[in-house]
């Protein structure tokens, strides 16, 4: 297990041991939402997706503990969160081997009140006010560290209740180099998400362009820097 300095062993183990709120996302599974000493968190017990969840929900091949999922996204997101960018903060990090594999889990600190992007395009007054400019900004701050997200998607982008908008969910994410061409494929990840929903309309409208010429701006002018 590996934690934020700001816990103890004891409390990071109880966050994983707690009873909690349990809530369906995306199909694969639940998170909890359990009460600690530092505020509400989330825990996320990794699940895998597609034809191989057949075989294994949740059980993964063992390689060491420093490429085990939960450690990996731990240390990416703890490093996008030091650098300034709008990410949930880590808690706890933990797998449990068994056998040749090990099952996982991550706690992360609760965005409260927040609705993801998905959420919000499913409500008529509440999609009206998304920034799609404000959103092609926020990838590009993500794309100028390097940062390749694995699964960006309307329901991996979340608004706060303050306004404030972030990036989850950094599983199998990693760092490219800063502004790689590659990086845009993140766009068209998004895009296959939006009409997947039953939102294709809007990479084809004034808003999609609106989020492309935002992120482009912010491309350039971190490019001449």
């Amino acid at each position: 297990m590996i934690h934020d300095a700001q816990i103890d062993q004891a409390a990071a183990t109880a966050l994983f041991d707690a009873s909690g709120e349990r809530h369906e996302r995306r199909g694969r599974g639940a998170i909890g939402v359990v009460e600690t000493s530092c505020g509400r968190c989330v825990i996320r017990h990794y699940r895998r997706g597609g034809l191989i969840a057949r075989l294994s929900r949740d059980w993964f091949v063992w390689t060491g503990a420093e490429a085990t999922r939960p450690f990996r996204e731990f240390r990416t997101t703890q490093r996008l969160f030091v650098a300034g960018l709008p990410v949930p903060a880590v808690i706890a990090a933990r797998f449990v081997r068994s056998g040749l594999g090990y099952r996982a889990d991550l706690a992360t600190r609760e965005i409260a009140h927040a609705r993801t992007l998905a959420e919000r395009l499913s409500d008529a007054s509440a999609a009206a006010t998304i920034d799609w400019g404000a959103l092609g900004t926020l990838i590009s701050r993500f794309h100028a560290v390097g940062l390749w997200h694995a699964d960006l998607n309307a329901h991996n982008i979340l608004y706060g209740g303050e306004g404030h908008t972030f990036l989850i969910d950094f599983d199998r994410a990693r760092f490219l180099a800063p502004l790689a061409t590659k990086l845009q494929g993140n766009l068209d990840r998004l895009a296959r998400s939006l009409r997947k929903l039953g939102h294709g309309d809007i990479v084809s409208s004034e808003a999609w362009t609106r989020l492309h010429r935002a992120y482009d701006a912010a491309i350039r002018a971190a490019s001449a820097r």
